[in-house]
């Protein structure tokens, strides 16, 4: 399950309901006014009645509320990670690890004036293993970081991947295979910086990323020739894993 720290992450404009709802069970929505215009994003959820479940829409919220994922509970979908933009129109993006029958893969989507955009996987890596606990950040420029963890033969591996002109670059690993490294949190310094906490070996680690994109960015950029680590992971304090 997301943390709300990741949760709620850069989202002034969401709405976090937790309580014990005797009519409803969960909801991911956006709230419009008359006009159609964004107001703010509503996450309903009741610890009682659904501690797993987040997504199915209750219909309750009036006309001018559009349910995301309304399948998701039925589908095993897990909690999301959502983020405003920090540059107009500040609308919503969302990603979540989605159920495909045999393991989980990131899914997302963005609320646009015309209400969300279809839901689509992040890249195909079909077998590749369970992708879990994304953490989404922006840069300056409104362009999003994300960074989840990979269970790959049971020790989880750090990935990062960045938004280009309509889709998600390949993911670039921080962590190196056979590590344990597991529940990234990723922070944004200026368009060709970042930091990635993550958990490994009893230990809360960063690692700083450089990018090198070009100014001219196109969804075929290899991440492999723009993207870099810089030093060794440093150590920020003992992990409760």
């Amino acid at each position: 399950m997301v943390m709300l720290r990741g949760l709620l992450s850069c989202c002034t404009g969401i709405l976090l309901l937790l309580g014990f709802v005797a009519d409803a069970r969960a909801e991911v929505s956006v709230r419009t006014d008359r006009r159609g215009a964004y107001v703010s994003t509503q996450v309903i959820y009741s610890a009682r009645l659904a501690p797993d479940r987040v997504w199915a829409s209750q219909g309750r919220g009036g006309r001018h509320t559009n349910a995301l994922n309304p399948l998701g509970d039925a589908n095993g979908d897990l909690w999301p990670t959502i983020a405003e933009s920090p540059r107009a129109p500040y609308h919503p993006w969302v990603i979540w690890s989605r159920f495909n029958g045999t393991e989980y893969d990131l899914a997302w989507s963005r609320w646009t004036t015309t209400g969300w955009t279809p839901v689509t996987l992040l890249f195909q890596d079909g077998g590749a293993g369970d992708d879990l606990d994304t953490d989404l950040a922006f840069d300056g420029e409104g362009r999003p970081y994300v960074a989840w963890w990979r269970d790959e033969a049971g020790g989880g591996r750090v990935y990062i991947s960045v938004f280009l002109n309509q889709g998600w670059s390949t993911p670039y690993p921080v962590t190196e295979a056979g590590q344990d490294c597991r529940y990234p949190g990723i922070t944004v310094h200026a368009r060709d910086a970042l930091t990635v906490e993550y958990e490994t070996e009893g230990a809360t680690v960063s690692q700083m990323v450089v990018l090198d994109l070009p100014d001219t960015i196109t969804d075929d950029i290899n991440p492999q020739n723009y993207i870099f680590l810089k030093g060794a992971p440093h150590f920020v304090s003992q992990s409760k894993r």
